[in-house]
């Protein structure tokens, strides 16, 4: 098995997960980076990850090493050239909740003496997920959990990657992950404005996660895929799958209206670059010259119904 990439956002049961993970692999099977100051991140990481970053030659020694993981706070883009696309897990939050729970750790761990509302008007501290993520298409990651149903989240895991990581809970600031914090109308709305990309983000991954319920109960496979992007009469994708190398088959309609198939097998050098699975041939491109602007249209995998992320998408003009 190849090593494991966490990207541990913060506030969102990572802890937990790396822990579980420590106890399951075994005492120094985990690398961490949570920064250069930090006394948690290891030699290894501060030996190739420094001034000068050489990716490779730390992960060269990180498995020499036979290390099982790296866990820590940095951005996706950091380290996933080199673990895969396919190796790299994570875990989101509820973004509101979310930084109601970072801004009362500050308070507690990191003697924050502001106000909630100072704290999370902060450009730091907003579309925090969101910013993790820049750079890559979040959707081809190896696993996306959820805080919410971190124990349903840690069994679909397991079983994708044939672990058996235990539940536990780690530096959890109440004692249960499904609780809701009260925030007061007005602030709660501001927060929604300040925080809508990220808001996005995590509805289409609880969407995601849904089907990947649905499919693990029918003993079907879950495709990571979404559509990215229409520019020349086309839209682009990709959809790649978990269970085995063959080309993702999907279905297309208009407006609810079947259209026929695409097969996602087309190079995508980006994908390819971040260690996609079939070498980067998982993309996908849809001629859309005879739709009229503002229809809809929907992919989905043919063989489940699975819809890719970002679909429906409606048909703009072209600029």
């Amino acid at each position: 098995m190849n090593p494991l990439l966490f990207v541990h956002v913060p506030k969102t049961a990572g802890t937990s997960f790396r822990f579980g993970a420590s106890a399951y692999f075994g005492d120094g099977s985990i690398c961490l980076d949570y920064g250069p100051e930090s006394m948690e991140t290891s030699d290894v990481v501060k030996k190739w990850m420094g001034e000068i970053p050489d990716p490779w030659s730390f992960f060269q020694e990180m498995k020499y090493e036979n290390r099982k993981m790296l866990s820590g706070h940095f951005n996706a883009i950091r380290y996933v050239p080199v673990f895969g696309l396919e190796n790299t897990v994570t875990i989101l939050r509820d973004p509101i909740q979310r930084v109601v729970s970072e801004y009362k750790h500050f308070s507690r761990h990191n003697r924050y003496k502001g106000a909630f509302r100072s704290f999370y008007s902060k450009p730091s501290f907003t579309n925090r997920q969101l910013k993790i993520f820049r750079g890559l298409s979040w959707p081809a990651l190896g696993f996306v959990g959820l805080t919410e149903r971190y124990d349903e989240s840690l069994q679909l895991l397991n079983k994708k990657f044939g672990l058996e990581i235990p539940y536990l809970a780690e530096n959890l600031g109440r004692e249960k992950l499904e609780e809701e914090y009260d925030i007061p109308q007005d602030e709660l709305e501001e927060l929604r404005i300040l925080n809508a990309g990220e808001i996005t983000l995590y509805k289409k991954s609880v969407s995601q996660f849904e089907w990947r319920v649905l499919l693990s109960r029918r003993g079907e496979r879950f495709v990571a895929g979404s559509i990215f992007s229409q520019s020349n009469k086309r839209i682009r994708g990709c959809a790649i799958p978990e269970q085995n190398n063959e080309a993702v088959v999907l279905r297309v309609k208009v407006d609810g209206a079947y259209k026929g198939e695409v097969l996602a097998n087309e190079y995508r050098a980006d994908l390819r670059a971040n260690g996609a699975g079939r070498g980067g041939f998982v993309g996908f491109s849809i001629d859309i010259s005879g739709f009229a602007m503002g229809a809809t249209l929907e992919c989905e995998v043919a063989e489940t119904g699975q819809p890719l992320v970002n679909s429906p998408w409606v048909i703009r003009g072209e600029d």
